[in-house]
């Protein structure tokens, strides 16, 4: 095997993995919920999901931005500027966690019916409440093992990352399972368990900084604003990109509670719990391709850039391919791992091979997105992001049941990512690389 191929791998199965433990904390939470509580409850966990990952996708913007930088200035040799980079990220992270844990904790009646509960039963409308005020108050840890992660990858220390989340996930499994059957303590003993998993995962994290294993440090340093300035620009795509998660689920839920009603609601939460899982996998090879492609722009390597493209679209169509096909064969066993209530599994089993068909093109439009960011083509990067995350998304699941009856709501996703293939691939033959 040789060198570029060990880093190839060496820096997407952590990333990968990592992402995929972080996204499994809510369905787990779901598997748990579904199947200790009911399928009301497993409806309830998903009406928080859009507020959680709009919150993690927001966040996402500083340590990936901040990674983009550190990448491109440890490709020049500039340590110093690198770790100013990582502190600046992880302060502003730490401060975003902060505000948006007061208002998931203050607020979150109010933004569990904007997201569709008022249109709910009363039972899971109380229960979507009490779900979301009490993952609020874990918003810093949870936040932090997501930053801490993504910079102990860049810094050469990739295992350890996967780890860490790694440990934080079989705690959120165990305490599951202990708050929700033994101690009967509902959704809000899966909350208090998944953030608890996350105090575990941040404990592993931070043995990177105290053994001095790489270069970034925790240590005092300035505010620069143009640095901040830098940092949210080169995490902007990313952020956007990670919005496609709480748009798709918000609107998902406003079309399905007034469509449908609870076992809609109950549906899309499955499909969106498998959709998570399948994001996470494919996001994650974007994301460890990241620093490679940084190291690549800062030592103004060209081919070795285009290597690494090129193996990203090849891992990821693959992998999407086989994620389909899981699916496709094995729909009923994946349903019935949240809930075996008769009426959810039809109506989940026949949407569930449309729904997952969006990942193909989707597995396609995260690498093209990553790449186009990561070689400081941020303007082209945003306008794939927002296509795919916001406008072109929301529009195809508000328009399509109307034009097409209610039924088609399931195959909007890949209508939606499909087009912004297309827009994908134009831009990025439309838009130069230049070294800056």
């Amino acid at each position: 095997m040789n060198t570029k191929t060990k880093s190839l791998f060496g820096y997407i199965f952590p990333a990968l993995g990592g992402l995929f433990v972080t996204y499994l904390y809510n369905v787990v939470d779901g598997i748990f919920v579904g199947q200790g509580v009911g399928s009301a409850a497993l409806g309830a966990v998903n009406i928080g999901v859009p507020f959680i990952t709009f919150v993690v996708a927001v966040a996402a913007m500083f340590p990936m931005g901040g990674a983009t930088v550190v990448a491109i200035r440890m490709g020049r040799g500039d340590k110093d500027g690198a770790n100013h980079t990582f502190m600046t990220a992880f302060s502003l992270t730490v401060l975003l966690s902060a505000t948006l844990m007061i208002v998931g904790m203050v607020f979150s009646q109010q933004i569990v019916d904007l997201s569709g509960a008022k249109n709910l039963s009363a039972e899971m409308r109380e229960m979507s409440a009490q779900y979301l005020f009490y993952y609020s108050a874990f918003s810093i840890p949870m936040l932090m093992s997501t930053c801490l992660s993504v910079f102990i990858r860049n810094d050469g220390s990739p295992a350890l990352a996967f780890v860490g989340m790694c440990v934080g996930a079989a705690a959120n499994i165990f305490l599951d399972w202990l708050f929700i059957f033994p101690l009967d303590m509902g959704v809000i003993g899966a909350a208090v368990a998944s953030g608890l998993g996350q105090i575990f995962s941040v404990l592993v994290l931070l043995i990177h900084f105290l053994r001095k294993k790489g270069e970034l440090r925790i240590m005092p340093f300035k505010i620069d604003f143009s640095l901040i300035k830098k940092i949210c620009k080169r995490g902007v795509p990313e952020a956007v990109t990670q919005l496609t998660t709480p748009v798709t689920a918000l609107c998902y839920n406003l079309m399905l509670a007034s469509l449908i009603g609870d076992i809609g609601i109950s549906t899309f939460s499955v499909l969106s719990f498998i959709y998570s899982l399948a994001n996470a996998i494919l996001s994650g090879v974007a994301q460890g391709l990241q620093p490679l492609w940084g190291h690549c722009y800062g030592k103004q390597d060209t081919e070795e850039m285009g290597w690494y493209f090129r193996s990203g679209i090849i891992i990821n169509l693959v992998l999407s391919i086989l994620i389909y096909g899981g699916l496709f064969f094995l729909d009923v066993p994946v349903i019935r791992i949240f809930n075996k209530e008769t009426a959810l599994v039809q109506t989940a089993t026949a949407a569930l091979p449309i729904f997952s068909l969006s990942f193909i093109p989707m597995a396609l439009n995260l690498i093209f997105t990553a790449f186009l960011f990561s070689t400081k083509r941020t303007g082209v990067a945003d306008v794939i992001a927002i296509s795919r995350g916001i406008i072109v998304k929301a529009l195809a699941i508000f328009c399509i049941p109307i034009l097409f009856g209610s039924n088609a709501i399931w195959i909007a996703p890949f209508v939606a990512e499909t087009i912004t293939l297309v827009l994908a691939v134009v831009l990025s033959k439309t838009s130069k690389l230049a070294y800056q």
